[in-house]
């Protein structure tokens, strides 16, 4: 059962569908290199861009420019960070090309062992 209810399936979506609700573990290990560096690009960016405008045309002290930027840079590597987390969990949805991924996901699923742990109602000697 999905969580979320309006989740894609395999019908609608442009390229294979992989796992409607992948575990967080998945999302970040079947990150791609460009994710991350998209990630740093972000979080390192947009600080970066600001102070360089803030240096060409000042809009208030230059002391304030250090407690801005202990704000901006977290603030912005979250952001990367999610972006990237979007980006994987777009390729498991089948939203965005996932070839690498698909192949790598059904290699490891015929990998997995396919028995289902017994849970105390499953035994026999009670």
């Amino acid at each position: 059962m999905k969580f979320v209810s309006n989740l894609p399936d395999q019908e609608h979506v442009p390229y294979k569908f992989i796992a409607a609700e992948p575990h967080f573990k998945y999302v970040m290990s079947y990150m791609r290199s460009s994710d991350i560096v998209m990630a740093g690009a972000i979080g390192a960016g947009f600080p970066a861009a600001h102070m360089v405008w803030e240096r060409l045309a000042p809009t208030f002290h230059p002391r304030l420019l250090p407690r801005l930027m202990m704000i901006q840079v977290p603030f912005y590597a979250s952001v990367g960070f999610l972006f990237a987390c979007q980006s994987s969990y777009f390729r498991f949805w089948g939203w965005k090309e996932n070839a690498i991924e698909a192949a790598r996901w059904e290699n490891e699923a015929s990998q997995r062992n396919s028995e289902k742990p017994k849970g105390w109602m499953d035994s026999t000697n009670w």
